[in-house]
């Protein structure tokens, strides 16, 4: 049988990180409030947003591989995770800025990037919120809950690099 790590995740993002998204967010809102039409470096921050989801899939190489438990602890992993998807969530909603809300690939592609952000800050946070008492069957209630939330998180992550693909391949073939 396959032992599993269980770490109770922390309330909130390490200060770290969040000073780091509090300072792009003002950064790029900035440059959004002043600039006129589409906001400087908009493409080159969409692929440093792709860039920064691709690389928060490591996290789920992580929690897989046992070899891999010397690299630091899956909180903290965990924590990058979190924290490369908002940030590539933060990057991705700074390159959509202008594009029009009809059913455009890049619009639905932003939609999905949205919807699989706010499904994993769901499943984040809402699981430190089931109570760990001694006798309750807390922990194998949050297990069911964790199994039916990856039911929905994982496919929707999966059809969002399927469509950020074709998104790519469609800018290329395009592209004026």
């Amino acid at each position: 049988m396959q032992q599993i790590e269980i770490e109770d995740p922390p309330a909130a993002l390490a200060w770290p990180y969040a000073a780091i998204l509090l300072g792009e967010l003002l950064a790029l809102g900035h440059l959004v409030a002043t600039s006129r039409g589409r906001p400087p470096l908009s493409y080159e921050l969409g692929w440093l947003g792709f860039g920064s989801m691709l690389v928060m899939q490591l996290y789920s190489i992580r929690r897989r591989v046992r070899a891999l438990r010397a690299f630091g602890s899956l909180r903290a992993w965990l924590d990058l995770h979190v924290f490369l998807g908002l940030q590539g969530f933060v990057l991705v909603a700074y390159h959509s800025v202008g594009i029009s809300p009809r059913a455009s690939l890049a619009a639905i592609n932003f939609a999905l990037v949205a919807t699989v952000v706010g499904t994993g800050v769901v499943g984040r946070y809402l699981y430190r919120l089931i109570p760990r008492t001694p006798g309750s069957h807390a922990l194998e209630l949050a297990g069911r809950l964790g199994a039916g939330w990856t039911v929905l998180h994982r496919p929707l992550a999966i059809l969002l690099l399927a469509i950020t693909t074709l998104h790519i391949l469609a800018h290329f073939a395009y592209a004026v």
